[in-house]
């Protein structure tokens, strides 16, 4: 892992559920594209649109009393669909409301839909032959619900309940759903109640996974992803409020590790799928199963179709630090688009890092640390700001301990360890001057740059012992990087001419530079390694990015096309080159060879990026110079 300060960044020193609506069938009977499923990349768009509910109610329907230990099963109060948002809790400037049921006919049965997302809605809906909104149709009734909701992703539940009341036990166990609204125009919904399944399919049930061109469904970065099962009919409706069943998840092949778990007291067929975590081409494929419990099951009649598969993979998230206008802007390789943006408790964002869990840090300048669980956009952030003072850079551990460099006035490395709910567990001073940049090696060993000090001191846990101090070669050091052996990479931001030296453990007082890189350096910002042990250095100087081939004594590669003071870069697992242009308000996409000229440009939501973080993060465990 890699931080440090850029020209920018000792410049100000010195001065002082998405945007593109899921498609479905336009009749109460269905049709081609009727998966409820939030569209595969987006932050929430303005405005609102027309959501409309149609449920096809077949003849002489009567939903089975599903029971639990005797008694009727209760909707929940809807709690947590996706993981780190509360439902019905939603970000400041979210809606919320409770729309009566109409009056319900002799007769009509009624669903109670809550959902959440931009805003949040509970509803009742009478359905039946003779229920106010309910029409015949072909075989059976067809009745219809509209909702005013905000445009964006939604998640929530639909549960059928006896004769206008929803308050009461339930007549089958709740539904979770998952759709999105787009701004303008009509969403429709399309269900229906109790038939044989055609196909069963696994869809994401949140912003943070999305349906690939292969049909596979990208989990985007790391940490737990809620997935649905869905029943669909034979045109397409999705089943709800059928026979009791059960449903069920597991890994059933490919390279990828993948663990499931399941929230039961929301809905039955919500699963939580998390994957290693680490990105790259590997795959996994998942089974989806449902049994019905009962004398009633669809499952043995002709056609039914009870099991389904999908392959997961990971893509990696890219994090955004816009430094002017007070944001954190989050995005998935190949989409321009934000997946979400970060306004709480983001004030002029210094660094970046996420943990293995996906959490996202943020230092933010003026005194604090916000930490965010995914997914991210709606999420009240976690402050840390106990003995935080101009915070310069981040590092984390294996176990989740957050280091804090405290820049200069402070001039201390404080340690917090999870919920970081107090005060530092441990203070670093000794030996720390302008700490600018931090990196952890395999043993946890915390490396400083001190810029002041012309220094890079080295720290074993429990860090409470004198370091092993590096000043050999050094200059007003600005940032830090260790490759897959534990070699260091340090840039000295004031040497003549500009440079970036290596040394090789072990690290000691004596330590001199194994190799010192001075061929297209011009004031570099914060450098990075790929998987190759390729050496990148962005060189605010010269709008270049120069990449260094191991053993580092060739001439460099140089990267051009797009750049405009890169202070900061980062390297994903497929190796693409990510550069934050603090010049012209954008991040520049590489893929290799690099030199060929060409990149995609990045600059919605992006406004003087100072800082890039991906998660999961890089793993440099084949970075290994020979």
């Amino acid at each position: 892992m890699f931080v440090g300060r850029s020209r920018a960044q000792l410049l100000r020193v010195a001065a002082s559920l998405l945007a593109a609506a899921f498609l479905v069938a336009c009749s109460g009977q269905g049709g081609a594209g009727g998966l409820m499923m939030p569209a595969g990349n987006s932050a929430a768009s303005n405005g609102s649109g027309n959501t409309i509910v149609r449920i096809h109610v077949p003849p002489n329907y009567a939903a089975p009393t599903a029971t639990t230990g005797g008694g009727p099963v209760v909707t929940p109060p809807l709690t947590s669909t996706v993981p780190g948002v509360a439902a019905g809790a939603a970000a400041p400037g979210n809606l919320s409301a409770s729309v009566p049921a109409a009056p319900s006919a002799p007769g009509a049965q009624t669903l109670a839909i809550n959902v959440t997302g931009p805003m949040s809605i509970s509803q009742t809906v009478a359905i039946g032959p003779n229920a106010n909104g309910c029409t015949p149709s072909a075989g059976g009734t067809l009745c219809q619900a509209s909702l005013q909701l905000a445009a964006g992703s939604y998640t929530g539940t639909i549960a059928p309940y006896a004769s206008g009341s929803a308050a009461g036990g339930a007549l089958a166990p709740p539904s979770a759903i998952a759709f999105t609204v787009a701004p303008g125009g009509n969403t429709v919904v399309n269900l229906t109640l109790n038939a044989v399944p055609a196909q069963l399919a696994i869809v994401p049930a949140s912003l943070m996974s999305g349906v690939n061109p292969q049909g596979g469904i990208d989990l985007y970065g790391a940490g737990k992803h809620a997935l649905l099962v869905e029943l669909l009919d034979a045109n397409n409706n999705v089943i709800i409020g059928g026979a009791p069943a059960s449903f069920s998840i597991s890994p059933s092949g490919g390279s990828l590790p993948v663990t499931v778990s399941q929230t039961a007291t929301v809905a039955s067929n919500l699963f939580y799928v998390t994957a290693a975590a680490s990105a790259g081409t590997n795959t996994a494929t998942v089974r989806a199963t449902v049994t019905y419990l009962g004398a009633t099951n669809p499952c043995a009649q002709g056609g039914a179709e009870c099991t389904g598969t999908t392959r997961v993979d990971v893509r990696q998230i890219l994090a955004v630090a816009n430094s002017s206008i007070n944001t954190v802007t989050l995005y998935v390789n190949g989409q321009s688009a934000p997946l979400a943006t970060l306004q709480s408790a983001v004030a002029d964002p210094q660094a970046l890092i996420f943990d293995a869990l996906g959490d996202l840090f943020v230092a933010n300048q003026p005194g604090s640390v916000s930490e965010y669980a995914p997914p991210y956009a709606g999420v009240t952030p976690t402050i840390i700001n106990n003995s935080i003072n101009h915070p310069e850079a981040l590092a984390i551990d294996a176990h989740g301990n957050l280091f804090v460099a405290n820049g200069n006035g402070s001039n201390t490395i404080t340690l917090y360890s999870p919920p970081y709910t107090g005060g530092p567990s441990t203070s670093i001073v000794t030996g720390i001057n302008d700490p600018v940049g931090l990196a952890l090696d395999s043993a946890a060993d915390l490396f400083v740059a001190n810029a002041a000090a012309d220094t890079v001191t080295e720290y074993a846990p429990p860090y409470n012992r004198g370091p092993s101090t590096i000043s050999k070669g050094l200059n007003a050091p600005n940032s830090l990087a260790l490759d897959g052996r534990g070699n260091l990479f340090v840039t000295n931001l004031n040497s003549t001419p500009n440079s970036v030296v290596e040394y090789a453990p072990p690290f000691s007082n004596a330590s001199v530079p194994v190799a010192t890189i001075t061929n297209g350096v011009n004031e570099q910002g914060s450098i990075g390694l790929g998987t190759s042990a390729n050496l990148f250095v962005p060189n605010q100087g010269a709008n270049t990015v120069t990449e260094y081939i191991a053993p580092y004594t060739g001439a460099p590669t140089t990267i051009v096309g797009g750049q405009s003071q890169p202070v900061a870069l980062a390297i994903d697992a497929l190796n693409n080159l990510y550069v934050a242009n603090y010049g012209n308000n954008s991040v520049t996409e590489y893929p290799p060879p690099y030199a060929a000229a060409q990149w995609t440009t990045i600059s919605n939501g992006v406004s003087a990026p100072q800082a890039l973080a991906l998660s999961p993060p890089t793993s440099l465990s084949a970075a290994l110079v020979p």
